[in-house]
């Protein structure tokens, strides 16, 4: 009898640990200086390290986080996954430098020096990466739980919009990424924010659609991609909970939830339906 096939690939684990462990980092240092700066004081050294941490380590996590989620496609679709990364690429990128041109469709903010080289002087080069290290594992996700277009669609966008309920608190409130120019209600963001991430994240998986995506992503396991995903997450969930943002955190966390038990009441109906397929074809 064959071996069954494990889910997880040695390769698989030593890069979700190795982006484990940079974020653990990443949260020590927050939860030390970051929260505490009068450390600095009592560590002269630091001094000097903790203006660069910023840069580096915000802009090493997106790449770091990227290089994983390509390890985790190559070897089991090799360079399939590349036309996803282009249609979500372009299309997030569209929509940033609209965004920061217009103001619409996430209202006014622009970027800060902190996320490296801006196109057009705009939006930093990291950002339509990040839009696809997400979006593309919310995608696979929702392919998983829902059946149809729209329904995945809408499911995908909602995952997109779930990491922007700690990201954007973590990474504009407590750290100036980017800057909001009229003060929202959602530790300063403006709600319409969200909508632009949920129309965003709309276009993206359509555009997945478009190029096919769907065929490559259900070649990923489903625990692959949610142990990347709450990986990545981890970042901005943990930084918030450390500051006491507890509506960020109750938010998040409810909404995780509620896609969970999503999934598994649609699991639970496709297991009914096979049962009475199997009990239909035995009479």
């Amino acid at each position: 009898m064959a071996e069954p096939r494990r889910v997880f690939t040695r390769l698989d684990l030593w890069s979700l640990v190795a982006l484990g462990l940079f974020t653990a980092v990443l949260l020590a240092g927050f939860g030390s200086f970051g929260r505490h700066p009068e450390l600095l004081a009592r560590f002269p050294s630091s001094r000097e390290f903790y203006p660069v941490a910023f840069e580096v380590f915000a802009r090493g996590h997106v790449i770091l986080s990227f290089v994983v989620l390509a390890l985790l496609l190559s070897p089991r679709v090799g360079t399939r996954w590349i036309p996803a990364l282009a249609v979500a690429g372009i299309l997030s990128l569209g929509m940033e430098l609209l965004g920061t041109a217009t103001g619409f469709p996430f209202s006014v903010y622009r970027y800060t020096e902190l996320l490296g080289y801006r196109l057009a002087g705009l939006v930093p080069a990291l950002i339509p990466f990040s839009w696809f290290m997400m979006g593309f594992p919310s995608y696979a996700l929702a392919r998983r739980m829902v059946a149809g277009r729209l329904a995945r669609t809408v499911l995908g966008s909602l995952l997109l919009v779930i990491w922007d309920l700690t990201l954007d608190p973590a990474m504009s409130a407590l750290s100036p990424y980017w800057v909001w120019e009229t003060d929202g209600v959602y530790y300063g963001m403006p709600l319409v924010n969200l909508m632009g991430w949920f129309g965003t994240g709309a276009l993206i998986m359509a555009g997945f659609d478009a190029v096919r995506a769907g065929a490559v992503a259900d070649r990923i396991p489903a625990p692959v991609m949610e142990a990347y995903y709450a990986t990545v997450i981890a970042l901005s969930l943990v930084m918030t909970l450390v500051a006491g943002y507890w509506l960020a955190v109750f938010l998040t966390v409810v909404s995780l939830a509620g896609v969970k038990a999503l999934a598994g009441r649609q699991a639970l109906a496709r297991s009914e339906r096979e049962d009475k397929r199997w009990a239909a074809r035995a009479r």
